[in-house]
This record gives structure tokens, C-alpha cells and sequence, in this order.
């Protein structure tokens, strides 16, 4: 199995456990916490230029970006499927929950009843599992893509 392969299957299984951790701890309600969501960030940095470094002795600039977007695609299409799994089977009750939270948040905000409804239903889709599991997937893959060229331009193979 190639670098890249490992270390998309990697990338998406170390997403997914965080993201049940967030979920599981309860981080999601908690303005101040879910901030912490976003840890997959550097995590997919990290993964990505490691496994770059792993094979940029044989590798062109080309080939390093091509890598990161072949980690990146796996690892989006294991959050899209984790995503949804967690937020219909595993953790039910997920949307509802950050219903609530935005709920309270606009209504800390001195938002009114009637504002609140206003601004809950623009962010209707936010409560989607499908639209949810999507943007797990470009987010992924987007990233993957910026790291990997970045990364890739010091990580290659040297004429």
C-alpha cells in the first residue's frame, strides 16, 4: 500500500475520533470550546507533510501535490461517511444540540425571539447531516490541496 494511501486512511480515522471526542465531551454546545473542532487543521498539516517528506526523494513537485490530494481524497470520503455516521447513528442528537447552543448564543447577543428564528433558519443547512458530511469533505480535500502545494514546493525531489 503507498504512502499516500496509508496516510489518507490515517488522516480520515484520526478526524473522525476527534470530531466523536468533540461530540462525546460535549465541546459542540460550548461557544468557547468548539473552537477546539478545528485541531483537524494542524492534525491534516501534520499527517500531510510527513508523508510528503517520506516521499519526496523520488517525487517531483507534481508528484507531492498529486500525493497530498490522493491523501486528501480518501481521507474526505472516510469524514464524509464518519460525519454522517456520527451525526445520525452514533450521536443522534447532534443538530438538535447545536440548535440550542445557536439558540442561546443569539439570544446572549440580545437577539430578539422573532431575530433569532430569522437567522436559525439562513443557517438551516448547517443542520443537514448530508450538507454537513459535504462541507467535511471539501474542507478536506481544499486543504489537503494548499498543504500539499505549499509543502510539496520544499519536499521533492531535487535536480
Amino acid at each position: 500500500m503507498s504512502t499516500a494511501i496509508k496516510a489518507g486512511i490515517i488522516l480520515g480515522i484520526l478526524v473522525e475520533l476527534w470530531t466523536a471526542i468533540v461530540i462525546a465531551a460535549g465541546w459542540h454546545k460550548d461557544p468557547a470550546l468548539i473552537v477546539v473542532f478545528f485541531l483537524v487543521i494542524p492534525l491534516q498539516i501534520t499527517v500531510i507533510v510527513m508523508a510528503l517528506k517520506r516521499t519526496a526523494a523520488e517525487a517531483t513537485y507534481g508528484k507531492q501535490v498529486l500525493n497530498g490530494i490522493v491523501i486528501s481524497a480518501i481521507a474526505g470520503g472516510i469524514v464524509f461517511v464518519g460525519s454522517y455516521l456520527l451525526t445520525t447513528v452514533v450521536f443522534p442528537s447532534y443538530f438538535d444540540e447545536i440548535r440550542v447552543a445557536g439558540t442561546e448564543i443569539l439570544a446572549k447577543a440580545g437577539k430578539s425571539p422573532e431575530e433569532i428564528v430569522v437567522e436559525m433558519k439562513k443557517n438551516e443547512s448547517m443542520y443537514d447531516p448530508i450538507q454537513n458530511s459535504i462541507a467535511g469533505l471539501i474542507g478536506t480535500d481544499v486543504t489537503g490541496l494548499l498543504v500539499s502545494m505549499i509543502a510539496g514546493a520544499f519536499l521533492r525531489k531535487k535536480n
